[in-house]
């Protein structure tokens, strides 16, 4: 950072800019290292990175130490990416000099601090207004812990890089809650009693902050126009206390009487997604009539069935956030199942099962015509919990087989995967240990298929017997074996009542 920017900031400012300086950089250079160019999104940040009072010498300083400090390196880059269409402003690398913009004209870094500050304070603590890890000392006093210094120092960092717009909003959400993980933390406690989980709370506080942020910085532009009117913007599934004033032009302080403006269950407060932007009376044109906002209502009331049960937009949306928390924590599950040695069986059906609320996300979100957000899904960072597309099938036949049939315990454990049983050995060679009953019975299950019967055969007393050959055993050890199934009656489920290799 320059000296001279240095000299106009506050320490605290200071410190919060030079991280984001930091940050840019190093996400450029891995950006070039990795595609072998300057990519667009690496254009957009060398653009951010110059309204921190940067030159053009500070940029190909950057690009230099992308290549290894190759001067052909760089003009070559700069040579290429002046012909790509997606470059915001080609003088970046066409004239390289020393020149950056004074703090006095650089405007819109001055509009950006003013906004942090009103936010929160002159040394930008605390920017997301996040009451996390505050507790009630009694006599109505709240005060924060020591680990809301950890809490808010990661939160304040994100806010003010997705400020300069260098950063989006996900990538940001993903580094918080892994660097919030790493640090010990799992869950956000708050002084109501209330108990968040790390990534939840960080996205919250974080969507709430930036859209305060958003507003301070769109009240500036109204005084600055000269207006007290602002048109709040509109967006599907909002919530029905908002849906009321959603769309419409407000005086300022009917934003604070009628939109809440300034409370947490209102315009701007919790996990509201909303803006608002001046209003010039006689220049600007209502983006949404009176007309269209009651037939969206209309249609937003509507209720859509599914497995049983209905939902109107907000509700649908309610539910997508539902599946999507409950995914993150099954993903939480499985890899916690496997990080403690937990039997292989165990964790493959705790994958299976995240497979399967995947595909109940996709189609509640076709069904609603929702947009899946399945970023909010992997902000853990944990990579691939999902199974293999054949372990999933054969998971979700056996799932749909496990009713159908009957498969008594003492036929798995006592029988076929006791030591000294008749049959046991030929499973023993095949793969299979004492301790895979689970995973044997799911095996069966999944290659249970009554139009494969062969050998049938109707009993004395009425009762049917047929077999089934299955392949079964571990990859590379698979062979065949003979199930044997019997139907006590025409309507009576089949039952397992043997089995052993063929052949």
């Amino acid at each position: 950072m320059k000296q001279e920017y240095q000299s106009m900031l506050q320490a605290g400012i200071e410190k919060k800019y030079r991280v984001l300086e930091e940050e840019i950089e190093k996400d450029i250079i891995r950006r070039i290292q990795k595609a072998g160019k300057i990519t667009s999104a690496a254009d957009w940040q060398l653009q951010r990175y110059m309204v921190l009072g940067h030159s053009t010498e500070d940029v190909e300083a950057i690009v230099r130490q992308a290549v290894g400090g190759s001067w052909a390196d760089t003009f070559k880059l700069y040579d290429e990416v002046i012909e790509q269409e997606y470059v915001r402003s080609k003088a970046i690398y066409e004239q390289v000099n020393a020149y950056f913009v004074p703090y006095e004209q650089n405007y819109e870094l001055q509009q950006i601090t003013n906004a942090l500050i009103q936010q929160s304070n002159d040394e930008l603590s605390n920017i997301s207004g996040s009451l996390g890890f505050m507790v009630d000392v009694g006599g109505g006093r709240r005060v924060f812990t020591p680990l809301s210094e950890i809490y808010n120092g990661y939160l304040d960092n994100a806010i003010t890089m997705m400020a300069s717009g260098a950063f989006d909003y996900n990538t940001l959400i993903r580094q918080v809650a892994a660097g919030l993980a790493a640090s010990g933390l799992r869950t956000v406690d708050y002084a109501s009693g209330h108990s968040s989980r790390v990534d939840v709370a960080a996205r919250r506080a974080l969507l709430t902050g930036m859209g305060q942020l958003a507003g301070q910085i769109s009240r500036m532009n109204g005084q600055a126009l000269g207006t007290d009117k602002y048109e709040v913007d509109w967006h599907p599934g909002a919530r029905p206390d908002h849906a009321k004033w959603q769309g419409r032009v407000w005086t300022w302080q009917q934003l604070v009487d009628v939109c809440g403006l300034g409370s947490g269950a209102g315009l701007l407060g919790w996990n509201c997604r909303h803006s608002y932007y001046p209003f010039l009376e006689g220049v600007s044109v209502r983006n949404y009539s009176d007309e269209w906002l009651a037939e969206m209502d209309r249609k937003e009331a509507r209720k859509v069935p599914y497995r049983g049960k209905e939902y109107n937009a907000y509700e649908a949306t309610q539910k997508q956030r539902q599946m999507e928390t409950a995914m993150r924590a099954q993903r939480e599950k499985a890899q916690m199942l496997k990080q403690g040695g937990a039997h292989p069986d165990d964790v493959l059906v705790a994958r299976c099962k995240y497979q399967a609320m995947l595909d109940e996300y996709k189609e509640f979100s076709r069904k609603f015509k929702l947009p899946e957000q399945r970023e909010r899904i992997y902000y853990d960072l944990r990579g691939r919990v999902a199974p293999s597309q054949r372990t999933y099938k054969e998971y979700k036949i056996a799932e749909e087989n496990r009713g159908k049939v009957v498969i008594p315990d003492a036929k798995i454990n006592s029988f076929f995967l006791k030591p000294g049983a008749k049959h046991a050995e030929e499973f023993f060679d095949v793969g299979y240990t004492e301790k895979d009953g689970k995973r044997l019975r799911r095996d069966i299950l999944a290659q249970y298929n009554e139009n494969r019967a062969v050998d049938k055969k109707e009993l004395t007393d009425g009762a049917e017997r047929f077999s089934i050959f299955m392949e079964l055993g571990s990859a590379g050890k698979r062979k065949t074996f003979r199930i044997v199934w019997q139907k006590d009656s025409a309507d009576a489920k089949p039952r397992l009542i043997t089995g052993h290799r063929e052949g």
